[in-house]
């Protein structure tokens, strides 16, 4: 199967228009060197399934259909980077234990089901800046917090500038006593 027939996929949070104005105001304050994130491109990463074919587009929306997301709070509070890729990032020093459950529980459905994803040690961070040509900046105190209400499945395509995100599908957060679909 040729790259042009294959999905580059990935499971997210996105941030409502307040939130991701509040980080655009701080991207912008850091003065930092390197290719800044365009604010429409704002996102937590659940799980990265890379490249797959068409039909694990359907079979990952419906591992997801299948998982209550938990409503809950985060705040960004601090800068992180990933030196080696040059990467500068923010993170939240708390993350809920019902996110990281989440988290657990969709790659670990994405297991069951036999689809790939990226391995790596889930970090929650909303990535700021690649290929960071300067040292990380010193930074004040701050507090973006983000209700955080549904998740959703992205197609990443590559574009002429970069890369664009194409929503595939999304879920809301459960309300309390919901089940997920089969539970």
């Amino acid at each position: 199967m040729s790259r042009a027939q294959r999905h580059r996929l990935f499971f997210a949070l996105d941030p409502p228009l307040t939130v991701r104005r509040r980080i655009a105001a701080l991207q912008q304050s850091l003065g930092v060197k390197g290719r800044a994130v365009p604010p429409e491109n704002f996102h937590v990463t659940l799980a990265f399934l890379g490249m797959q074919p068409p039909e694990v587009m359907a079979a990952a929306a419906a591992v997801a259909a299948g998982l209550a997301f938990p409503p809950c709070e985060v705040v960004f509070d601090r800068l992180g980077t990933f030196r080696r890729a040059g990467v500068l990032w923010l993170g939240a020093s708390r993350i809920p234990d019902v996110l990281r459950g989440f988290q657990h529980d969709l790659v670990g459905a994405l297991l069951d089901a036999g689809i790939g994803y990226d391995r790596k040690p889930w970090e929650f961070h909303l990535t700021l800046y690649r290929k960071m040509r300067t040292p990380p900046p010193k930074m004040g105190p701050i507090a973006i917090p983000w209700r955080l209400d549904g998740f959703g499945l992205i197609e990443s395509v590559s574009v002429n500038r970069g890369v664009e995100y194409h929503p595939v599908a999304a879920w809301k957060a459960a309300c309390e006593g919901d089940r997920p679909a089969g539970a």
